[in-house]
């Protein structure tokens, strides 16, 4: 008895306790991350999105390069590059493509971060804005092994500001997402926040203690300008490697590493043997590469992107980048926590598959996978029943008609079934039957009425008397 029940249920209750896994742990999670506004998307025409800049540049727009879209993760780039690497048209040329990264709202794994790594390497361009924390991750990974000299500072608040990790598998996999497994929503590693009362006095300063009015010189892109950033983080620059600053704060500016909004001890940028502030943009080259990181986003966004000179210097940098010749702009737009279920799990979906797609050894398991999950389906699938063939004399005949059915009430048809059922009733093959003469046929027939509609075609008769005459039809 538990044995008949466990194999006519077992399969069943083990697909629904994995579906109510599913609705009590994983869906809650991805609901909590969906309830994020959208932002800083390419294609959206909100204050915090970044659709005017993508105009700028677009070639269909207003601009003078082509646009492409990353929803998986940057690791596609390079696994294409590799598909196409003896093809003749390239849908990506590393060296006349520019990856745009605005706001890095979940980390990048390490899979990721070398990926970009190696696209700058052998050529690509780099324009990377994140003022969340996430954006060291893009270059670091989660195991900080990818230097390129610069990234974002972080506060003191979180001891040795150290990524916490969730525990158990669910959390696990969460965390491999780029996600906080423990159930938050906040970077893990939070960037210790820019404040600077630089033109404070000046009608060019809104009065808000997270605007920081920027003053640029940046010879080599052919700005000289002032840039409004909000909220802005600030950045580091490893001495003596492959980064330099192009833009800083004043030296009346703080770093809030205790994120108490006041400049405290250790906090102050004032340097001696400088002018300069701390860096907020920096520029590093990475083999036959380039990387702008900048340490703001709202600027590129459709509510600051007109305010003083952020156009003019963004479109600048992007004109440097790329020696003001065409080329390929990819936005990443993976990095987005998406604002509704549907389009979290869509981007979620082509991230695993992408992932999937770039290693070797996950194909081969994934492949396998597929393949076993088939054979358990085929030993679970019972027999067809015994087939028996069943004559339809309709079977198989074409329709000159388009409305279904017509014409198996039109004249010609009803000849053609019926005088194949007088053949078949008498044991005659198609060639024997077609050598039969009109008096024969008639013999075979018998009835008066269906020899004057069969052979003599008199088109007089109604459609109720030959069904009558076929109806009485004895052989």
């Amino acid at each position: 008895m538990r044995k008949a029940f466990r194999e006519q249920y077992g399969s069943k209750l083990f697909a629904l306790a994995i579906i109510i896994m599913m609705i009590t742990v994983v869906y809650p999670t991805l609901i909590t991350n969906a309830k994020n506004p959208s932002q800083l998307s390419a294609y959206d025409d909100d204050w915090n999105d970044i659709s005017t800049f993508a105009s700028d540049i677009d070639e269909d727009q207003n601009g003078n390069h082509v646009m492409k879209t990353i929803v998986s993760r940057p690791a596609i780039i390079n696994k294409i590059s590799d598909i196409e690497r003896n093809s003749t048209e390239k849908t990506i040329e590393v060296n006349s493509t520019v990856l745009v990264i605005i706001g890095v709202e979940r980390s990048y794994s390490e899979f990721d971060s070398n990926a970009i790594y190696n696209f700058v390497k052998s050529g690509g361009k780099v324009i990377i804005a994140d003022d969340s924390g996430y954006g060291n991750s893009a270059f670091y990974g989660e195991m900080g092994t990818l230097e390129i000299g610069v990234k974002l500072r972080t506060n003191i608040v979180q001891e040795g500001c150290q990524p916490t990790q969730g525990s158990g598998l669910v959390a696990g996999a969460i965390d491999a997402l780029g996600y906080d497994g423990s159930g938050s929503t906040s970077p893990k590693c939070k960037p210790a926040l820019l404040y600077d009362s630089n033109h404070w006095e000046e009608a060019i300063h809104p009065k808000n203690n997270s605007i920081a009015i920027i003053d640029a010189d940046v010879p080599r892109m052919d700005f000289s300008g002032q840039l409004m950033m909000s909220s802005p983080a600030a950045l580091t620059i490893q001495t003596g490697g492959p980064a330099e600053g192009l833009v800083w704060s004043s030296q009346k500016a703080f770093i809030d590493y205790n994120q108490d909004e006041i400049g405290g001890k250790g906090e102050g940028t004032y340097r001696e043997d400088s002018t300069n502030g701390v860096e907020v943009v920096a520029e590093a080259n990475v083999g036959n590469g380039t990387v702008i990181f900048i340490s703001d986003t709202s600027i590129f966004t459709n509510e600051y992107y007109d305010e003083l000179d952020n156009r003019e210097f963004i479109l600048a940098m992007v004109n440097y980048v790329t020696n003001g010749e065409k080329h390929t702009v990819i936005f990443d737009e993976s990095r987005h926590i998406q604002s509704d279920i549907l389009s979290l799990v869509y981007v979620q979906l082509f991230g695993v598959l992408g992932y999937v797609s770039n290693s070797e050894t996950l194909g081969i398991l994934f492949l396998g996978s597929i393949i076993l999950i088939l054979q358990l389906v085929m030993m679970r699938v019972e027999n067809p029943k015994p087939w028996r063939h069943l004559f339809n004399i309709y079977e198989g005949r074409l329709s000159r008609f388009r409305v279904p059915h017509a014409h198996y009430t039109h004249p010609e048809t009803i000849k053609e079934i019926f005088i194949e059922k007088v053949r078949i009733e008498n044991g005659y093959t198609r060639e024997e039957f077609g050598m039969l003469s009109q008096t024969k046929i008639e013999e075979l027939l018998h009835d008066p009425l269906l020899i004057k509609f069969m052979i003599n075609d008199d088109r007089s008769m109604t459609l109720k008397e030959v069904e009558e005459a076929i109806k009485g039809w004895k052989k």
